[in-house]
């Protein structure tokens, strides 16, 4: 009887023991799982930083070329005011000739001054049009800095959501994973707003050069009904 005993204990142990490893095994491979989901949004979050960081970069480089254009422009604009006020200032000294002067000299300086004041007449509609340039070249550079600089922050969002990742995959703690997800989502909503104001700018634009195209397709009809 004794014997029998204690092989019943035996048996009672040994199922205990393979009990204790089934409900192991079950709570690593649990463990496991939770960590592959870990890993895998992790490099979701990894891809879509290189995203941000890719369209950060190109619209730093669009900003400074368009900054680049508005100083071009700008110094274009400084050189035709410069010719313009040399025009009316020549314009000005052949009317003060022609006071002095008389008949064929008196003539021949009124003349001048009228080419000269035609000339600076002339300039006018190159000054506007370098004007406009040099304004919307400032407020296009100013619109991608502020894309650019949403973007970044996008990027910044993301290392540190990867970066709690690691720590919750160290630690082998579910609520650093959560707060790793948490800062996911708030990365890819700044990311969907920075598409979509570069769209809704594209469409601005868009709206904006419609009635000039409209202006310039009426012109041949003009042209064709005055023929």
């Amino acid at each position: 009887m004794p014997e029998e005993g204690l092989e019943t204990q035996e048996i009672k142990e040994q199922l205990e023991e393979a009990r204790e490893r089934v409900e192991e095994d079950a709570e690593e491979k649990r463990e496991t799982r939770w960590l592959t989901w870990l890993s895998l949004s992790t490099a979701f979050l990894a891809g879509l930083a290189a995203v941000a960081s890719l369209h950060a970069g190109g619209l730093a480089n669009e900003a400074l070329l368009k900054k680049s254009d508005a100083v071009l422009a700008e110094s274009e604009f400084a050189d035709n005011w410069s010719e313009y006020q040399s025009r009316n200032m020549k314009a000005y000294l052949f009317d003060t000739q022609a006071a002095l002067l008389q008949d064929a000299a008196r003539e021949a300086a009124a003349a001048h001054a009228q080419h000269e004041r035609e000339q600076a007449d002339l300039l006018k509609p190159t000054a506007e049009r370098l004007r406009k340039k040099v304004d919307e070249s400032n407020e296009a550079s100013a619109e991608k800095i502020e894309r650019h600089e949403l973007f970044a922050k996008t990027v910044t969002i993301f290392q540190i959501s990867i970066a709690v990742a690691a720590i919750a995959a160290l630690t082998r703690k579910k609520q650093m994973w959560w707060l790793s997800l948490l800062g996911g989502a708030g990365g890819i909503a700044m990311l969907l707003i920075g598409f979509a104001s570069g769209r809704a700018t594209a469409e601005t634009k868009a709206e904006r050069s419609e009635p000039v195209t409209q202006g310039h397709a009426e012109e041949p009809r003009k042209a064709q009904v005055s023929h």
